[in-house]
């Protein structure tokens, strides 16, 4: 491709060749990493390194075809950021210039150096009438260098590297002390660099450790900032709504009962107690506990009953619990707590009543047959134990109001996911 000229490292006595001969200012040792300053006739040495520069998915020295162009690879660079490491080859061709071939979590990338600086707005840049959203902002640290480069590379350098993001393509900005850069990067396919280039495999560069959260913060939109606001505001509102609830649920004044009821027999009537509501309108809350019974279900008809209109608000509840065996093994239904919520019971003093039934599954008992489970013939009962106490709220409702709230920042999420 060009004339070599060949250097001898101070360090290790190996022969080296300079490939981009009047460009190249640093060359790393192939055989040892040590950084040596070619710039002039005599080869100085930088930093001495006994450790052999090794381990890239491809050696400076090759070469291969991109873009009907022949390239050679004349440096490597390991860097990283954070937990992500990866690395990028100087690519060489005295008609064409230097190119990037970078290698970063099973994927390559071919990067070209840009003349025309784009223009920065915030967190977005505009270059040749495309528009690229920030993607990501950290310090960057180079570990490792071989070969030649047209500036002075050393491991420890570090940089500011911002990444701007359009579809699949992205521009790369790194800023140092003395200048900053800019590079188009486009995806290659890693097929393409293989019939190219030869390949190490199992010297590409792992991936970094997953993190959970990187889905939702690399997502199209959400490196806006506008998609967590929306997300943070839809969270105060909603813990708002809670203290508003627990709040206008006003003061609690309970009344506690009990009840046994026959199984299979008639219906009876139980008064639980009695209950004030000092509200103009609130919520009353009745809770049931019974015995451990099984293969029964209990109808609770409620009716708080106004003591100065006699106007009564009604309810529904309902205990179940059963058990049983089948293909599957063991299984087991139902649960011996319920809870039956009203809803805007206006200010005044109830009466609490209770018409229980209660009866077996799969029917009731027969009087004067003999069950196997009680042979000595004694009444099947259940025994329920009532509280009633104003306050309280919907969580029904709160639930609703916390799906809806959510559903706007979720859904702009997806739309601009699926973009």
């Amino acid at each position: 491709m060009t004339g070599a000229r060949a250097v001898t490292c101070p360090s290790c006595g190996g022969s080296i060749e300079i490939r981009a001969v009047g460009y190249t200012v640093t060359l790393a040792c192939r055989y040892c990493g040590s950084l040596l300053d070619v710039a002039n006739e005599d080869v100085r040495l930088i930093t001495a390194y006994r450790r052999a520069a090794k381990n890239f998915a491809i050696m400076p020295g090759a070469r291969g075809t991109l873009f009907d162009v022949e390239w050679e690879v004349i440096g490597a660079l390991r860097r990283r950021s954070g937990d992500a490491v990866w690395q990028e080859f100087l690519l060489f061709n005295p008609y064409s210039g230097y190119r990037w071939l970078v290698a970063a979590d099973g994927e390559w990338q071919f990067g070209t150096m840009l003349l025309d600086r784009p223009e920065e707005d915030g967190r977005s840049v505009s270059w040749r009438g495309q528009h690229y959203v920030l993607d990501d902002n950290a310090e960057i640290e180079t570990v490792m260098v071989i070969g030649e480069f047209y500036w002075r590379a050393a491991r420890g350098d570090k940089v500011q590297g911002a990444t701007f993001a359009n579809g699949r393509e992205q521009l790369s900005r790194e800023t140092s002390a003395d200048e900053v850069t800019w590079t188009q990067l486009i995806p290659i396919t890693a097929e393409w660099v293989s019939e190219a280039f030869t390949v190490e495999q199992r010297h590409m560069p792992r991936p970094p450790r997953p993190d959970l959260t990187e889905g939702f913060r690399k997502a199209p939109g959400v490196a806006e900032g506008d998609l967590g606001n929306m997300f943070l505001v839809a969270l105060a509102a909603l813990l708002l709504i809670l203290a508003v609830q627990v709040l206008l649920s006003g003061p609690q004044v309970c009344a506690d009962g009990r009840a046994t009821v026959d199984v299979g027999g008639a219906t009876t009537i139980h008064r639980i107690g009695t209950v004030e509501v000092r509200r103009p309108w609130q919520f009353v809350t009745i809770t049931v506990d019974s015995d451990s019974f099984t293969n029964r279900w209990v109808d609770l008809d409620y009716s708080l009953v106004n003591r100065q209109t006699q106007q009564s608000v009604d309810a529904y509840g309902l205990v179940e619990f059963y058990t049983g065996t089948d293909s599957d093994g063991p299984w087991s239904e139902g649960s011996h707590q319920a809870e039956t919520l009203f809803s805007r019971v206006p200010r005044g003093t109830y009466d609490v009543f209770v018409d229980v039934g209660a009866h077996g599954w799969p029917s009731d008992p027969v009087p004067g047959t003999v069950d196997p489970q009680n042979p000595w013939g004694h009444t099947d009962t259940v025994a329920l134990w009532f509280r009633s106490c104003t306050g309280g709220f919907s969580w029904g409702m709160f639930w609703l109001m916390a799906a809806l709230l959510f559903s706007v920042p979720g859904l702009i999420f997806w739309w601009r996911h699926q973009d």
